[in-house]
C-alpha cells in the first residue's frame, strides 16, 4: 500500500507542488524522546523524504508514557532503532537515517550540515546550544522546543534578519542541572507532545514557505491554564545576517568527568565515594547501596562533597550526574559521573 497524503494536499498552500517539496526534504530530528516521538510521527506521516535520528539513550520504561511511539517490550533497546521501525510501519517510504551516537563538537557541524533543518528535541541545554552553533555555522534553519513539568516554549532560527538564534536571547549557554528536568520536577506526558506537534508543524511551514514561522518571536505555552504568549526575540542587532558575531566556532568539549567502570563496585575499588542523586523515589524502586543525596540538594548545598572525595555521582542513564558533576567541577570540586549509571558503561579498549 501507497501512502496518501491527498487530505493535506487539498490545502491549497501545499498541493502537489508542496508536496513534492516535503518529499525532496532532508530534516534531523536530534533526540527521539516525548518531543521527538511526535515530530518523528507527524513529519513521516507528511511525507518528508528523509528523516535523521540522532540519539545515543536506550528506551527506559519511565519514558512510555510521553514517548508514544515505543512499546514496554522495547526497554533496553536503542531508541535510533526502534524510532526507525516505527517509522517504516507508519510510512515505508520514509528513508531513516540514524546516528546512535552522543551530539558533540566534533560530530555537530558535519551531521547538520547534511540536512536542509534541524528540529532540536533534546533534555539538555548543551545540546541544544550545540545544536544552535551548528546551525548558524552551518546556515541551517532549526526548530527549538524545551519543556518544564506544564510548561513550553518553542523559537525558531533561520538564517535571515528576522530570526534570533538563542545566543541572541542568551549569550552564554544556561548550565545543565539549574533547572530540574523530568525525573527531578516531572511531567505530564502530553505536555512534551503538544510541545513536539508544534515543532512539526513548524517545521513544515519552513519546508513549504508557509506564514506564520514565529520571526522574530519566542512562543511560550502555558498547558495548566491552557494559554499562549507570544514574545519578542529580536536578532543581536550587531548581527549581520546569515553570520552572527557570537559565534565563529564550535566550543570544543571540556575534559571529559565521565568514568567508566564495569560495576559499581570496580569504582569504589578505584577510590571513588558513589553518590546516587536519584530523587527518592527511584532509589526506593531500585536502590543502588550508594549515598544518597538528590541532585536538586546536592547543589543547593554541595558542602557534604567539601572532604577529600574522589567522588563519582550516579543517576539512572549518566545524564543527570553528567550535568550535576560539570556545574559542581565548575564550583571547585572533585566530581566525576559514572558512565551509563546504572547500566555501566565498561571501559574502551
Amino acid at each position: 500500500m501507497q501512502p496518501d497524503y491527498s487530505r493535506q494536499q487539498l490545502l491549497k498552500e501545499i498541493g502537489a507542488a508542496g508536496q513534492a517539496k516535503l518529499g525532496a526534504a532532508r530534516v534531523l530530528v536530534v533526540g527521539a524522546g516525548g518531543l521527538g516521538s511526535p515530530v518523528l510521527q507527524y513529519l513521516a506521516g507528511a511525507g518528508v523524504g528523509c528523516l535523521g535520528i540522532a540519539d545515543a539513550d536506550t528506551l527506559e520504561a519511565s519514558n512510555l508514557h510521553r514517548q508514544p511511539i515505543y512499546r514496554l517490550g522495547d526497554v533496553g533497546k536503542p531508541k535510533t532503532a526502534l524510532a526507525r521501525a516505527a517509522i517504516a510501519a507508519l510510512n515505508p517510504a520514509i528513508k531513516v537515517e540514524t546516528f546512535n551516537e552522543r551530539l558533540t563538537a566534533a560530530n555537530a557541524l558535519d551531521l547538520i550540515g547534511r540536512f536542509d533543518l534541524v528540529v532540536e528535541c533534546s533534555d539538555n541545554f548543551r545540546t541544544k546550544f550545540l545544536v544552535n552553533d551548528a546551525a548558524v555555522l552551518a546556515r541551517k534553519s532549526a526548530v527549538f522546543a524545551s519543556v518544564y513539568q506544564y510548561e513550553g516554549q518553542l523559537q525558531v532560527y533561520r538564517p535571515s534578519a528576522g530570526h534570533a538564534c538563542l545566543r541572541c536571547l542568551w549569550p552564554t549557554a544556561s548550565a545543565d542541572g539549574v533547572v530540574g528536568n523530568c525525573a527531578e520536577a516531572g511531567i505530564m506526558g502530553p505536555v512534551p507532545g503538544v510541545l513536539g506537534t508544534l515543532q512539526a508543524l513548524l517545521a513544515l511551514k519552513i519546508l513549504l514557505d508557509l506564514a506564520g514561522q514565529l520571526t522574530g518571536e519566542l512562543l511560550l505555552v502555558d498547558l495548566a491554564n491552557l494559554s499562549t504568549v507570544k514574545i519578542k526575540a529580536p536578532r543581536c542587532a550587531d548581527c549581520k545576517a546569515p553570520s552572527c558575531v557570537r559565534i565563529s566556532e564550535i566550543q570544543p568539549e571540556p575534559t571529559s568527568l565521565e568514568l567508566r567502570f564495569p560495576s559499581l563496585a570496580e569504582a569504589r575499588r578505584a577510590g571513588y565515594e558513589i553518590i546516587d542523586i536519584r530523587n527518592a523515589s527511584e532509589v526506593a524502586e531500585r536502590a543502588s547501596g550508594a549515598r544518597h543525596i538528590p541532585m536538586k540538594a546536592l547543589l543547593a548545598y554541595p558542602t557534604p562533597l567539601k572532604g577529600a572525595g574522589p567522588y563519582s555521582l550516579l543517576c539512572a542513564s549518566g545524564k543527570r550526574s553528567l550535568a550535576t558533576a560539570r556545574e559542581l567541577s565548575a564550583r571547585g570540586l572533585a566530581v566525576r559521573s559514572f558512565a551509563g549509571g546504572l547500566t555501566p558503561v565498561p571501559p574502551e579498549r
